[in-house]
């Protein structure tokens, strides 16, 4: 482990990755479409009302999901990677919804307890320096049976 969680990736995702995917990002979106569109109505079906979407990047999933509940929930995206969640600030600007981003680390991040009713990530678990210790702080920001479903 390094001297501060997943450093090495927050250069990364802040330098040369977040840009390409940046650059990258109509291509990204054509390619997962359908799998955010099944995990958006999954998310709808749970009936949970607070999202939390990790290494939610650009924002595609985070927004597929916000659409989906409309004004009978709400959508927070965490990422490390400034140069994505400017693109999904501003594509959430677009479509005035219901979400909100957050750059931060989701292993370590202060959440406030009990928030979230249903966590979903397309990719940004894969990236965790200690996958122990960012669950645990994940299941803290989870409500009273919140996490128990079955949306992956």
């Amino acid at each position: 482990m390094h001297a501060s969680p997943n450093e090495e990736m927050a250069a990364l995702w802040n330098g040369a990755s977040g840009k390409a995917w940046v650059d990258e990002q109509v291509l990204l979106d054509q390619t997962f479409e359908r799998i955010e569109a099944m995990l958006a109505g999954e998310v709808e079906a749970s009936g949970a009302r607070s999202v939390l979407d990790v290494g939610c990047g650009a924002g595609a999933t985070s927004l597929a999901v916000a659409r989906r509940l409309g004004d009978r929930g709400h959508v927070t995206g965490i990422d490390i990677s400034e140069p994505l969640l400017a693109v999904a600030r501003e594509r959430a600007r677009k479509w005035d919804s219901n979400i909100g981003f957050i750059r931060g680390d989701a292993q370590t991040h202060a959440f406030e307890p009990a928030t979230f009713d249903l966590m979903i990530s397309r990719f940004g678990v894969m990236f965790f320096d200690d996958p122990v210790a960012a669950f645990a702080n994940l299941r803290r920001a989870a409500s009273p049976g919140g996490g128990n479903g079955s949306v992956s």
